[in-house]
């Protein structure tokens, strides 16, 4: 049974318990650890002190969090948990730079044209805008801005696919188009056609002009 933060009373050797990061790894996952570590056999008790312990343990948990003890998430950003805060709080809209939209928009119709509409988890690299965008905002506005930017993000594939649709009704996701019908359709002309309703960003359809 452990009696002390290091399991022998003394503390950790080699990390600052006194840390917010700390304070947050052993506030999600000490007392679970430890109650594990109570249960195993001798033997895999000594594999477990020559693996490090829970000082070694400790550290990798540890790299879960910022030094603020905010929780990473698999892009390395923080501020991206939604434990605890009400959709409420996390759905909002507020305002997103330009570089950001524009970022947004280019590789959304990149992805668009080079999968013909459809979307392909495997081909996008929309994980990089939004992980450039979210270090680049404050960490308690990242969940708010990235549920705007999804907004944005909808906007316009939805005008992507109403521009095709509308030079050829009978085009279907997945086929062929001809990639410069889209070559009028600004993302200026999609963000100042967008209407608020509520917490979201809505295209209203056939509101875009992008014939030559």
């Amino acid at each position: 049974m452990f009696i002390g933060i290091g399991g022998n009373g003394n503390g950790y050797r080699s990390i600052n318990t006194n840390s917010e990061q700390y304070k947050a790894a052993a506030r999600d996952h000490l007392a679970a650890h430890r109650a594990e570590v109570a249960m195993m056999t001798p033997e895999e008790r000594m594999l477990y002190e020559m693996l490090g312990g829970e000082e070694g343990y400790m550290k990798n948990v540890m790299k879960r969090y910022d030094s603020e003890g905010y929780l990473l998430n698999s892009s390395g950003v923080a501020g991206m948990c939604v434990n605890g805060i009400p959709e409420s709080q996390r759905h909002q809209i507020i305002n997103i730079s330009e570089e950001a939209r524009q970022s947004m928009y280019e590789e959304t119709m990149r992805h668009f044209i080079q999968e013909k509409g459809v979307a392909n988890g495997d081909t996008t690299r929309r994980s990089e805008v939004y992980t450039k965008f979210q270090l680049s905002i404050p960490k308690e506005d990242r969940l708010k801005g990235t549920w705007t930017l999804q907004q944005y993000e909808t906007a316009y594939r939805q005008a992507f696919y109403d521009a095709i649709k509308a030079s050829d009704p009978n085009w279907e996701l997945g086929r062929p188009f001809d990639s410069s019908i889209l070559r009028n359709l600004s993302r200026e002309d999609i963000d100042n056609s967008l209407v608020r309703s509520g917490n979201r960003l809505l295209l209203p359809r056939n509101t875009i002009d992008c014939t030559v």
